[in-house]
């Protein structure tokens, strides 16, 4: 089944790297304790059209809502796994079977795509935003859409750091993925724990469910920033279908007057250019160094479908209760 995923998910209105088989394998095996797969086939005879990837979740009614396999790692955009030409149809008769199946409450799907929520005849509500830059195949055209003043800043930053030692490394394999992680989480612990910040990227699930992936994952791609032999930045991300997904990137605050973090996207941008990636994917989240790359970015969107039970209503209630506080006090404040 992963493998009709993966195969599917290249025929996607955006492919889409987490709905791929590798992806959702190890998401599947990696669930919260009680959590449950629930994995829907859309099918015409014994030909599989679309893929469904759910997860069954305790709400906080002591029903169970159904989520997105794997949402809760914040990947993006998620949609249903099939051709745009059997999406309609697909989610019609999920809806219609979901519809008539017992024991759930809620279907919420995170992270779908402006054009998705009408196919599910649902309403979508905006939750996030995913920045990304179309890629020219020559890095200096890219550079020649900025200012005079920022491409020199950023430039002087790179040779900056070059001049000091500082060299650009990239994983070679699953060996390599496993050494190219270990100093991910590394330098972001310590960064976290310096800031004393929460991180969603922290945690033995999380880990598990990483080092699954890169040392089974041919999509995964990390690229690292080396100053005297010692690693300072990792990125790491995923290459699928010409587009660049990246998914998470750390630094060492000791270092943090080279901005290796900076300097290390710059050269990530230039690699994709040079190797013929058509996107460079910033996922969600709207932190002003994306801004520095791209202006564009993608709406992403929430579908909710209750089924007619005393706990969804309940939910329903208590949503649209905060819409109305929001509204008043939107009024309250414009009337001060």
């Amino acid at each position: 089944m992963w493998a009709h995923c993966s195969a599917i998910a290249r025929t996607m209105v955006y492919p889409s790297f987490f709905c791929s088989g590798d992806w959702l394998k190890v998401a599947a095996e990696n669930l919260c304790p009680g959590d449950e797969a629930y994995i829907l086939l859309a099918k015409d005879a014994d030909d599989i059209r679309g893929v469904l990837p759910l997860v069954r979740k305790r709400n906080a009614l002591g029903g169970t809502d159904l989520h997105y396999l794997g949402s809760d790692f914040y990947p993006d955009p998620l949609g249903l796994i099939c051709s745009p030409a059997d999406r309609a149809d697909c989610a019609a008769a999920l809806r219609n079977h979901l519809l008539n199946a017992p024991d759930w409450d809620r279907l919420i799907l995170d992270f779908l795509l402006e054009d998705e929520p009408a196919d599910w005849t649902l309403p979508g509500k905006p939750v996030s935003v995913a920045p990304f830059k179309v890629l020219p195949r020559d890095f200096s055209e890219l550079l020649g859409e900025f200012k005079k003043k920022k491409r020199y800043n950023l430039r002087a930053m790179v040779k900056k750091l070059l001049d000091a030692g500082g060299e650009l490394a990239a994983s070679s394999g699953p060996e390599s993925n496993i050494a190219y992680l270990d100093a991910l989480f590394f330098l972001h612990e310590k960064r976290a724990s310096e800031r004393s910040l929460d991180s969603s990227f922290t945690g033995p699930r999380v880990q598990s469910l990483h080092r699954a992936l890169v040392a089974a994952s041919d999509n995964v791609r990390f690229f690292g920033l080396r100053l005297n032999g010692q690693m300072i930045a990792v990125i790491y991300g995923f290459e699928f279908c010409n587009r660049f997904f990246y998914y998470q990137v750390a630094h060492d605050p000791d270092h943090g007057h080279l901005s290796p973090g900076t300097v290390l996207l710059y050269l990530v941008i230039e690699a994709c250019c040079v190797n013929g990636l058509t996107e460079f994917n910033f996922l969600q989240g709207d932190e002003t160094y994306k801004g520095i790359w791209t202006n564009d970015s993608r709406i992403l969107y929430r579908c909710v479908l209750n089924r007619s039970t005393w706990r969804s209503r309940v939910f329903s209630a208590v949503e649209e209760s905060r819409g109305y506080v929001k509204r008043a006090m939107g009024l309250m404040s414009r009337g001060n």
